[in-house]
């Protein structure tokens, strides 16, 4: 089965169109509760090269940063978009959703919803998507009520299938 959409980051007067496969499908429903490993720590943003600094859960933590500054350009551009966005909407606008598919440990979950977006995540690989959910427990509570997760992959085919090469 396939989903035909049209869509769009940039302009919101873009309709969205869904075709009735889509419709057809079961809905998606976040992460509830869940049990805390305590292999996963928290990994830290370093503030000098990335701001606001956020914290995501990991099996690696001294590993983070050092990961994180590459991206760092990404970074930048993330947050110069949204305080433009930010900006141009004025108080109270709604400057829209975030969408990490693939999100893996959350660095930019946890940075968009640090910006003051709500996130959907979505990351079918256990190990990652469990370090993603304790995310929720390193951050401060209105950065954590931003972030909504889900353990389903995103694709072209509805299915099932598991993550062996």
């Amino acid at each position: 089965q396939k989903c035909s959409t049209q869509t769009t980051i940039i302009d919101p007067s873009t309709h969205y169109q869904v075709d009735e496969t889509c419709t057809a499908l079961p809905p998606l429903r976040e992460s509830g509760t869940f049990f805390l490993d305590t292999r996963i720590r928290p990994g830290i943003s370093t503030p000098d090269v990335i701001s606001p600094s956020f914290r995501v859960g990991s099996y690696y933590p001294d590993k983070v940063q050092y990961h994180m500054a590459g991206d760092a350009a990404n970074f930048y551009l993330i947050k110069r978009l949204v305080y433009d966005r930010k900006q141009l909407l004025g108080d109270g606008g709604d400057i829209g959703i975030s969408i990490d598919i693939g999100a893996n440990q959350g660095f930019y979950t946890y940075y968009l919803a640090t910006l003051g977006l709500p996130v959907h995540s979505f990351e079918i690989y256990e190990p990652n998507y469990k370090a993603l959910l304790h995310g929720k427990e390193f951050n401060p509570r209105e950065v954590s009520e931003r972030v909504h997760v889900y353990a389903v992959g995103i694709g072209e085919r509805n299915g099932r299938f598991d993550m062996k090469g």
